[in-house]
């Protein structure tokens, strides 16, 4: 489907997009671009890719297919860093948790934007960097494209997402980072808060519900600061209304007003058991 393809940030998210997408269409070169030297060893001794290099130059200039997988701030610096170097025809993809954003700095910074495919492969771990890669961290995964479904490169864009065993559905920009400020953000804030919130002395005794609630929070700190940063104001709307319920929930603590209790439980029952 590609010939060449470039990854741009090799943790966790773009690694395992490499090992997939050489599973399953083994005569692709996938070239990876590390950052530094320490990224460079690493890469090289994990073999994640067919070539390693320091050089954008040389990910971004003979590549069919450029796959940017990194923090979403950084990801509107390097569209302009490999704007210079694409091919007329190259597809540029992003797998950030964003999309606004990204979409307008595309707009803004390529010569040709109709070749930008915005992604969201709606997967991941608590874990990071390419040593936590997954080969099928993207079966049956949703994969959530925000460019205009008549292009020709996101026509093909996702129909390479289907060979990798992910799901395909479509959105447009705005509404994907209101959607996922609720679905995805607030609940990563809701995890950290939750364990800055309790004391480690009481761990021992935590049972399997604070296990969940919690697990996200050891997520990469600088990538969810960007997130959050980059989606403040859905997230501000939505905290806003999280808070105002928890203190309704105070209240009827306060009062001891069970009953009311009983039908917010209930309601937050109906609500949840489509998703299970």
């Amino acid at each position: 489907m590609f010939r060449r393809v470039g990854i741009i940030g090799a943790g966790l998210m773009g690694a395992s997009f490499a090992l997939a997408l050489k599973e399953k269409h083994p005569d692709t070169e996938i070239v990876a671009f590390a950052r530094s030297d320490s990224s460079f060893k690493r890469l090289k001794k994990l073999s994640i890719a067919d070539k390693v290099t320091k050089r954008l130059e040389d990910v971004s200039k003979n590549c069919d297919l450029i796959v940017l997988s990194l923090p979403v701030t950084l990801i509107e610096e390097y569209l302009e860093k490999i704007s210079s170097f694409l091919k007329k025809d190259a597809i540029i993809i992003d797998l950030g948790s964003t999309k606004h954003a990204i979409t307008l700095a595309a707009q803004k910074q390529l010569k040709y934007p109709q070749n930008f495919v915005g992604c969201h492969p709606l997967c991941g771990s608590e874990k990071h960097g390419a040593e936590s890669a997954d080969k099928n961290l993207y079966k049956q995964a949703l994969c959530v494209i925000t460019s205009p479904e008549s292009y020709r490169s996101t026509k093909k864009i996702k129909r390479l997402w289907i060979s990798l065993g992910a799901k395909v559905k479509f959105l447009d920009p705005f509404t994907h980072d209101k959607m996922l400020s609720a679905v995805s953000h607030l609940p990563h804030i809701l995890s950290f808060t939750l364990a800055q919130l309790v004391p480690t002395s009481y761990h021992e005794f935590a049972g399997p519900s604070f296990g969940e609630m919690t697990r996200i929070a050891s997520s990469n700190p600088q990538l969810w600061c960007d997130i959050f940063s980059v989606n403040r104001n859905n997230l501000i709307k939505d905290l806003t209304r999280y808070i105002r319920l928890l203190e309704e929930f105070k209240g009827q603590l306060e009062k001891n007003h069970i009953n009311q209790i009983y039908f917010s439980l209930q309601q937050a029952n109906k609500k949840i058991k489509p998703l299970k």
